[in-house]
């Protein structure tokens, strides 16, 4: 009988000993919530300048500035030029766009002071041209600014796309996404460009089109049998542009990586049936 009594005595003790251990040591440090950014859009300034001279369009025209989550703002540029011959006169069409929108960004954390952010771009759309005539996505760039100057600018720009006689491209650009150091949290300024244009001359049946919009359709005169991408799918035309903001150490420490190739390639086919 003395065996089990030992044995009982024992575990009790070992109980007691744990116990007593385990209120020795400090309590485990929580893990504080990661901080979270808020964007709000202040003042804007944006202008869609069509200019059209003899037998030319320019249809579309929009900007559209949007804040789909708390630390992210969108921006859609979308237009179509397009200009055709007439009796031997020159024909131009130009659609210039230009967005200045303000906006300040906030941390849920107090002794947070800096941001990073990081700015995807994609372009899609055509340009095409017959005869004598060229069409061309002459500018697309963007700048990020703060307001107190404590930083450079975050920019980036799409290398000009253009053609001339009878000639066509289908452009679906998504260039690397830029993030820069970390910035100061706080008031800001986007920029942004975007510039088409196309010309036309001759007695007849010369024609260019710079298409980069969804939504638009030319009438049907203006049209040729031969002329490329009509089928292509226009769902994602436009320039667009894409700013979030994230912690600093999150973004800082590694750098951004271009989409997969075979990724660019997918969508590429997609706008080229």
């Amino acid at each position: 009988m003395q065996n089990p009594i030992v044995l009982m005595s024992i575990g009790f003790f070992g109980l007691t000993l744990i116990a007593n251990g385990s209120q020795g040591q400090p309590p485990r440090a929580e893990a504080l919530p990661a901080p979270k950014y808020s964007i709000t859009l202040g003042a804007r300034d944006a202008c869609v300048t069509p200019c059209t001279r003899n037998r030319a369009r320019a249809d579309g025209g929009i900007i559209d500035v949007q804040t789909p989550s708390a630390n992210t703002i969108t921006v859609a540029m979308t237009g179509t030029p397009a200009a055709d011959s007439y009796l031997g006169c020159t024909s131009t069409a130009t659609q210039t766009f230009r967005l200045v929108q303000e906006f300040e960004v906030a941390c849920s954390n107090s002794a947070i002071s800096t941001v990073s952010w990081t700015l995807h771009s994609t372009l899609t759309g055509y340009v095409r041209s017959a005869r004598k005539a060229g069409a061309c996505m002459r500018l697309a760039d963007v700048t990020v600014t703060p307001s107190s100057g404590a930083a450079p600018p975050l920019a980036l720009s799409h290398p000009p796309q253009c053609v001339s006689g009878t000639q066509g491209q289908l452009c679906n650009q998504h260039l690397e996404p830029v993030q820069g150091p970390p910035m100061p949290v706080g008031r800001y300024t986007l920029a942004a460009e975007f510039v088409l244009d196309t010309t036309a001359s001759g007695v007849c049946n010369a024609h260019a089109v710079a298409d980069f919009s969804p939504d638009t359709s030319l009438p049907t005169d203006w049209v040729r049998v031969r002329d490329p991408f009509q089928g292509a799918s226009k769902k994602s035309f436009g320039f667009t542009l894409v700013l979030t903001a994230g912690p600093p150490a999150a973004n800082s420490s590694a750098a951004a990586r271009r989409l997969p190739p075979e990724a660019v390639r997918r969508t590429a086919l997609v706008h080229g049936k």
